[in-house]
């Protein structure tokens, strides 16, 4: 057969196929358009669909779901079917109306469709992994298998995951229903506004989650504005952690209505390490004195100055709930300083503060004493890494011996300078508070300010008591006590009181068991009419200084019995 006579036979073929199929193939250059015909259409009934009555058709119209395909040429425009004069229409369809189908008519589309075979899967899921991988599936994302494993524990931490927005959008649509997460941790996920936003949503829905983490997000006005809304709505989340998420000063003002308003139930909140300046604080601190609901607020690490820091410091002192407020390292200044020790001083509430890292000076230091005197509740005072000088810290530690209803049982100085009379003092008060916590800086041989200039130097690093008593013997580790005892002898018979000894081993500000001193004192002058004689020591002080090169620590004078 030729090839000619093959194609010959070959269209034949097609055309018995559509014939026999009904339907038609439209071609290539042609133009498709929707038509609408009707469902219930009888494909082997032999008359055309006008001679049905008029009841019939109202039957049948309701039903015109089935779609079909004609095929126009290139050049055709709408409206030209009339000046046509033949279609290829089947006459059972020609007074049928034909209509051009629009996207935004409302009709089930496939994410609906997808919605309803999901919302069957979640229902019969219990867990939520197989919701979690439709859910991804649809998304076109890869399950984060940590979090099927642990779907169903009370706590899931998912730190630096990398997750996104889109992971942040799936988890948060399978833990919309979940009731067995309690605490939750997406902290470094950078999952952004659109994140913050789904989270929001889903805590709006799920009151099973009290505490949740989504710090170094970057969520910025989007997720504060979202985050404030579900707070106002949420009525079983306490702890929420939104530190690091470039919150500036205009998102101050949603959180300050927030406080005002929407926090019914949440008793911690950190907002750290953002971009609040002084006019934030302005805008906080009212919201801070009307908020009666926060127990625990961290502002640290912000920009918080000037007549903000003041702004706070009032709000703070004027709170009636707070426990706990963390405002280190905003750079307060003395004036802020001043304004904490001031309306701490009438605050009865307040538990712990931390004030680290504010350039707090030693004036700052000197006015904030008013706050441990007059104090009876603040239990914790971190006021470490500022310029206090170790003129500041003795005045913290005197006012804080002398405030007898204290409860102050930690204070922590980290990074300030002390000297020997700051650690007398805090013996006493060791003896008064044996649990009593200290933190601080180095120990200084004296004194770093002017005012110290000409005290007597104890040297920072002589550990050992300034004298060892045995049974027998009072060993003097510091050799300084000799020159001292010389003070107390004007007659320059080396001899001294046991009262003027332990008022010697007193003025070198070390710390030393009183009571057992004075009792060996009594002791040693006991033979000796009254008077502690220490005249042949000076002489072997300096023929040990001679033969050992002045290193006194390992070799002590001895008072014998």
């Amino acid at each position: 057969m030729d090839d000619s006579g093959r194609h010959s036979e070959m269209n034949e073929l097609d055309r018995a196929k559509s014939v026999h199929s009904g339907t038609r193939m439209p071609q290539t250059v042609s133009r498709a358009k929707l038509v609408r015909t009707p469902a219930n259409k009888d494909d082997h009934a032999s008359a055309p669909f006008p001679e049905h009555s008029e009841n019939e058709r109202e039957i049948h119209e309701p039903n015109i779901l089935i779609t079909e395909l004609k095929d126009y040429p290139p050049e055709y425009v709408e409206g030209d079917e009339e000046d046509e004069e033949e279609s290829d229409v089947e006459p059972e369809y020609k007074q049928v109306t034909v209509e051009t189908m629009n996207a935004e008519e409302d009709w089930d589309t496939d994410l609906e469709i997808e919605d309803e075979v999901m919302k069957e899967v979640r229902n019969h899921d219990p867990t939520g992994r197989s919701y979690y991988d439709k859910v991804c599936n649809r998304m076109g994302l890869v399950p984060v298998s940590y979090l099927k494993r642990h779907i169903t524990d009370p706590e899931i931490t998912m730190r630096f995951h990398g997750l996104g927005p889109a992971a942040t959008k799936a988890i948060a649509l399978v833990l919309r229903d979940n009731i067995t997460l309690e605490k939750l941790n997406l902290q470094g996920n950078w999952i952004e506004g659109d994140g913050g936003l789904a989270m929001a949503r889903m805590l709006e829905d799920n009151d099973y989650i009290t505490e949740i983490n989504l710090s170094d997000n970057k969520l910025g006005s989007i997720g504060a504005k979202c985050m404030c809304k579900m707070l106002s709505v949420n009525a079983g989340l306490r702890v929420l952690d939104l530190s690091g998420n470039n919150f500036d000063d205009q998102d101050a003002i949603t959180f300050a209505d927030c406080l005002v308003e929407g926090t019914k139930y949440l008793k911690e909140l950190n907002l750290s390490r953002n971009h609040f300046g002084s006019h934030a604080g302005e805008v906080l601190g009212p919201a801070i004195s009307a908020n009666d609901i926060l127990e625990v607020l961290d502002l640290s690490w912000n920009h918080i100055r000037g007549k903000g820091a003041i702004a706070v410091a009032k709000g703070i002192g004027e709170n009636v709930r707070l426990k706990s407020c963390n405002i280190s390292w905003n750079g307060f200044g003395p004036e802020g300083g001043a304004a904490i020790g001031e309306a701490m001083a009438s605050n009865s509430a307040l538990l712990e503060l931390d004030v680290a890292g504010n350039r707090l000076t030693a004036d700052t230091a000197i006015k904030m004493t008013r706050m441990i005197s007059a104090n009876d509740n603040i239990r914790t005072l971190k006021i470490g890494n500022n310029i206090l000088t170790t003129a500041g810290a003795i005045a913290m530690a005197t006012a804080l011996n002398n405030a007898e209803s204290s409860e102050l049982n930690e204070l922590d100085l980290t990074d300030v300078p002390i000297e020997f009379e700051f650690l007398r003092i805090f013996e006493d008060i060791k003896s008064k508070k044996p649990n009593f916590k200290l933190i601080h800086g180095p120990i200084l041989s004296s004194g770093n300010t002017a005012d110290d200039l000409g005290k007597p130097a104890v040297h920072p690093y002589k550990r050992k008591e300034p004298v060892l008593i045995l049974d027998q013997h009072i060993i003097v580790n510091d050799m300084r006590l000799l020159d001292i005892l010389k003070k107390y002898d004007p007659q320059g018979g080396f001899t001294v009181t046991p009262e003027e000894f332990v008022k010697a081993v007193e003025d070198l500000a070390v710390p030393f068991n009183k009571p057992k001193l004075e009792t060996a004192c009594v002791k040693l002058a006991a033979d000796q009419a009254g008077r502690i004689y220490f005249g042949d020591f000076i002489k072997q002080q300096q023929d040990q200084i001679k033969n050992s090169g002045g290193d006194d620590e390992e070799n002590g004078e001895r008072f014998e019995q």
